[in-house]
């Protein structure tokens, strides 16, 4: 398995990384995450989700989500986030 990965050029840690990865609309409604990274490289969007709090290495409660959206709970405060910013956090 390990020389799989080699090859395909991961290692099994990386691998093992990206496996505990996931957006937000990936993620198990109810649950409390940590923000690993914002994806995104749209300055505007950055900015927007850095006022309400929400960056790497804070926490983040998904409440419930649908099929193009979702509601989130960041420090104390109640958000809708369509699609695109759901997609940009990964916790």
């Amino acid at each position: 398995m390990q020389a799989e990965l080699t090859l395909k050029g991961i290692t099994k840690e990386e691998a093992l990384e990206v496996k505990d990865r996931m957006t937000l609309l990936e993620a198990e409604t109810g649950k409390t995450y940590t923000v690993k990274e914002i994806n995104t490289d749209d300055d505007d969007m950055n900015s927007f989700l850095f006022r309400l709090g929400c960056y790497e290495g804070e926490p983040i409660t998904l409440v419930s989500k649908k099929k193009n959206s979702c509601i989130v709970v960041i420090k104390d405060g109640r958000y809708n986030l369509d699609e695109l910013l759901s997609e940009a956090i990964i916790v």
